[in-house]
């Protein structure tokens, strides 16, 4: 679909789990071919998954060490900021 933000080079992407569809109906048929995806940066991608996972570790270190539930907000609330 055209972006929502009218952006020209943006689209968005709808995802539909087919497990809840009953029913399909073509409302318009298009033949024309979409324009190619945008490339990805694929080691922005790596990086971001390596500090998310770095996050979560020391997030589960915090529940295993034996922290207290005021322990454990107080680090959640220190690494937001």
């Amino acid at each position: 679909c055209p972006s929502s933000s009218g952006k020209p080079n943006h689209a968005d992407i709808l995802l539909v789990n087919l497990q809840y569809v009953s029913e399909v109906e073509i409302i318009n048929d298009h033949t024309e071919t979409p324009p190619p995806l945008a490339s990805l940066n694929v080691s922005k991608l790596a990086n971001k998954a390596r500090t998310e996972k770095e996050e979560k570790m020391s997030q589960a270190y915090a529940i295993s060490a034996g922290v207290s539930l005021e322990g454990q907000q107080l680090f959640q609330t220190i690494h937001k900021t």
